[in-house]
């Protein structure tokens, strides 16, 4: 097993990618504690979508003030001469209602699918991407640390940069971190994530097309307002993608639309156990 401290003593310049949960905030702490404190050139990222729950922006606001960090909060922006750009914002000022997703929608003129997932490409790794290199001094390159623990093997051995000069590396993994390890930890701290739900189904994108039909249903069960943005998408978007194919009007052509399964939830008793069979697809975002 590598030395913990050496693991988490990342090379500089470099980069702690916070997804705003539990597992990339303990990776964070780690670091910053192999490095006593946030050195010039180690930034913290943190790229919304506009989707995340209001308690994932509540706990990096929280590991921001308490902890005493720069945490650069990012959006999708597409700029004025339609190229792919991003915004810089803040807990007060980052958007709540889809508005980065739409915007990368409109200029795709298509949704993403479990096949085509450019989403988390675009609205996260490339959205950081984008700021990263107007940074003085980043010329030669960088290391991204991202929270893949132990436990998940299958992700941390094939994760790569997403250009050349980006060296991504997983500390956690190679620490020997599983998640209890990750639990035991915020279990011991004087504040947490506080999603709704057993399981944190509501982490990243609340109603992502990739978590499997039981999270969404229990999630549109619990906190159905969330899902308002994703109904509204899918009938937007005929009107960008003018093939008129099934999957152009749907996220995933193998499911009812957000509007139907929204209504089956309504209109029966629980459709499927949230805790058995988990189909859900891993994306790019971690915790």
């Amino acid at each position: 097993m590598t030395d913990e401290r050496n693991a988490y003593d990342i090379e500089e310049p470099g980069v702690v990618a916070f997804s705003g949960g539990r597992t990339s905030g303990y990776l964070l702490r780690k670091v910053l504690d192999a490095k006593g404190g946030q050195p010039d050139d180690l930034v913290i990222s943190f790229q919304n979508t506009g989707l995340e729950h209001e308690k994932t922006l509540e706990f990096v606001r929280d590991c921001e003030e308490r902890w005493e960090l720069d945490i650069k909060w990012l959006e999708y922006k597409t700029e004025d001469d339609g190229s792919m750009g991003f915004r810089e914002v803040n807990f007060e000022t980052a958007s709540r209602k889809g508005e980065p997703f739409t915007d990368l929608i409109k200029k795709r003129q298509m949704l993403p699918n479990p096949i085509a997932r450019f989403c988390s490409a675009e609205l996260k790794i490339r959205t950081f991407r984008r700021y990263i290199i107007t940074r003085d001094g980043w010329e030669d390159g960088w290391t991204t640390a991202v929270g893949l623990r132990a436990d998940e093997p299958h992700r941390a051995v094939r994760i790569k940069g997403d250009i050349a000069r980006e060296e991504v590396v997983c500390p956690l993994y190679l620490a020997g971190v599983v998640e209890k390890d990750v639990l035991d930890f915020w279990s011991e701290q004087s504040f947490d994530l506080d999603l709704p739900i057993v399981g944190h189904m509501a982490g990243n994108c609340v109603g992502c097309f990739l978590k499997s039909r039981a999270k969404i249903e229990s999630l549109m069960r619990t906190m159905p307002e969330e899902f308002d943005w994703w109904i509204k998408a899918e009938e937007l978007a005929p009107s960008l993608d003018k093939t008129n194919t099934e999957r152009s009007k749907k996220f995933r052509k193998d499911r009812p639309s957000y509007a139907d399964f929204m209504d089956l939830t309504k209109k029966q008793t629980l459709l499927f156990d949230p805790y058995e069979n988990d189909e859900s697809i891993p994306c790019l975002c971690t915790d």
